[in-house]
């Protein structure tokens, strides 16, 4: 039995990713795969700001435009 796979395509601060997925895919999904710490960052999804208090509810959908900052501690 073959499995279904979508090819989703969106923008990550800047660059554009081509993902193979099997079925839909929420945002913090993609932050596990690019190891990005939940707690440090702030996301921009489509013109909306996210922080991490948010809870995302959409799925990520072809053509997705996504920035994402990591805040650091400083000095």
């Amino acid at each position: 039995m073959k499995k279904k796979a979508f090819l989703v395509s969106l923008s990550l601060n800047g660059y554009v990713y081509k993902m193979y997925i099997h079925r839909p895919c929420h945002l913090p999904y993609l932050l596990n795969f690019f190891s990005y710490q939940k707690e440090l960052i702030i996301i921009e999804q489509n013109g909306k700001i996210y922080n991490t208090l948010t809870v995302i509810p959409e799925y990520l959908k072809q053509g997705d435009k996504l920035e994402i900052i990591t805040i650091v501690g400083g000095g």
